[in-house]
């Protein structure tokens, strides 16, 4: 008997209406596109229909089969050998790899694919007999967008450079770059902008900040230089005002911003832009990563307060 697993996670099509313009500009990638050995975007292996996964990620309820509004744009799909036939062989990503793809998918474009529709599927003589939920409840199976209108999934370029980035991913960067990946991370999967702006500012200051005193000082600082480095402008004045709105949030007062506007939904995804460019850089090229290395580094880079 010939057994085959893969763990698979689906970018569903049901959080943001595509523009045709966004499709004809930034078209999703038309046919499979190789991340890795036995590891690619596309279509489920051996011709599993969508359905099939979506259908076993959902919960089962009784007598209740209402018709789903949504579809599967492409999938992430990887072949995996489990250590033994103990838990692990159940357990889907159990080595982390599919995690940390879609990780750096999101620091080359954030979009909504996340582990809510992830399975382990198993096949016996090319025949799937068994479909195993991932992490399909709780924290951490959604991300968001800030945002009412996104392009939500990676171009066909995008994919192509998510497969360049994987093979010389710096899993043990500096302790600053991981603080601040984590940081992010939490950014992504956080539906409220008030707690999104907290964890944005503190992935900046596991970064950029060298010492306890002057701290809005320092972000003021450090952060456009940053910005400028990879390519996007902020002003001092900008800075300021996204660190206060972290302020009145952590210290228990009511946020500056009573509704979410298009204006603060703008500013706000210019930083994290600002973040994404810059962790992608520092997680992928060890030169600039080396900047974040010592708190001398840091100040030799992105400027001493005065």
């Amino acid at each position: 008997m010939v057994e085959e697993l893969f763990d698979v996670v689906l970018q569903s099509t049901g959080f943001f209406t595509g523009s045709y313009q966004d499709w004809k500009d930034f078209p999703p990638p038309q046919n499979d596109v190789c991340l890795g050995a036995d590891f690619w975007i596309g279509t489920l292996p051996q011709s599993v229909e969508n359905k099939t996964v979506l259908d076993a990620c959902e919960p089962a309820g009784f007598n209740f089969r209402p018709i789903r509004q949504f579809g599967c744009r492409y999938a992430f799909c990887r072949k995996v050998i489990p250590p033994s036939h103990g838990p692990e062989f159940y357990e889907w990503d159990h080595d982390a790899v599919m995690g940390r793809t879609l990780f750096l998918s999101r620091l080359i474009h954030p979009t909504t694919v996340a582990t809510h529709y992830s399975a382990r599927l198993i096949f016996k003589n090319d025949k799937l007999t068994t479909v195993v939920p991932g992490r399909v409840q709780g924290y951490g199976t959604h991300v968001w967008i800030v945002a009412n209108e996104w392009r939500d999934w990676l171009s066909q370029a995008e994919a192509e450079q998510l497969q360049t980035y994987i093979p010389i991913y710096i899993l043990y960067a500096h302790e600053r770059v991981r603080r601040a990946r984590s940081h992010i991370d939490h950014v992504f999967h956080a539906f409220y902008l008030d707690q999104r702006t907290a964890s944005l500012v503190s992935s900046f200051e596991s970064l950029l900040k060298v010492e306890r005193n002057r701290a809005t000082a320092q972000f003021k600082l450090r952060v456009p230089a940053l910005a400028g480095m990879v390519g996007l402008a902020i002003t001092t004045d900008e800075a300021e005002v996204l660190y206060d709105d972290r302020s009145v949030y952590v210290h228990g007062r009511q946020p500056n911003y009573t509704d979410v506007s298009d204006e603060v939904m703008e500013r706000y995804n210019r930083f994290e832009t600002v973040l994404r460019r810059s962790l992608l850089r520092a997680s992928t090229d060890a030169t600039f990563c080396d900047q974040f290395a010592t708190d001398a580094s840091v100040v030799g880079a992105f400027g001493l307060l005065p």
